[in-house]
């Protein structure tokens, strides 16, 4: 009797995690910019808002931007692509490809004007959730060009 080895197919739990958790903070940024957008008065929670503003929603405003509906597009299939990728499902690798990519590119404005001369804002904590998303996005959509022979 021959034992036939079954290759255990080994995800990259920190690409996977990364995403997941990108896609979680993606997620709770669209949806207190659609808060805002909505001006639905007492959902914006008070931590978020801006002293100098006189409402929570130009708080959430001017915190968060206008990019409301592709935060929450951008964050669904963040995770969606992060819990098919621990199964190295095909479709996982398509999503992740483009998840990746558009990560990186809604960052790289912002990287540009960092390095030019911009400066980079320690208290505005969305920037951190911007420069994250583009590292990530760069090495992650690499690591799974790199890769992709695990997902045939």
């Amino acid at each position: 009797m021959s034992e036939k080895k079954v290759k255990k197919k080994d995800s990259n739990e920190l690409l996977n995690i990364l995403m997941i958790v990108l896609g979680l903070l993606f997620l709770f940024k669209g949806v207190m910019d659609f808060l805002a957008w909505a001006n639905i008065p007492g959902l914006v929670p008070s931590w978020l808002s801006d002293f100098t503003s006189s409402t929570d929603f130009e708080a959430a405003l001017t915190l968060f931007g206008s990019q409301g509906l592709i935060s929450i597009a951008l964050g669904f299939w963040c995770l969606v692509a992060g819990i098919g990728m621990f199964r190295e499902e095909e479709y996982a690798m398509g999503i992740g490809l483009v998840v990746l990519s558009l990560m990186a590119l809604t960052g790289v404005s912002s990287v540009i004007g960092w390095v030019s001369g911009t400066p980079f804002d320690l208290g505005y904590w969305p920037n951190y959730i911007v420069l994250v998303a583009f590292i990530v996005g760069i090495l992650g959509f690499l690591w799974l060009l790199f890769t992709y022979k695990r997902y045939d």
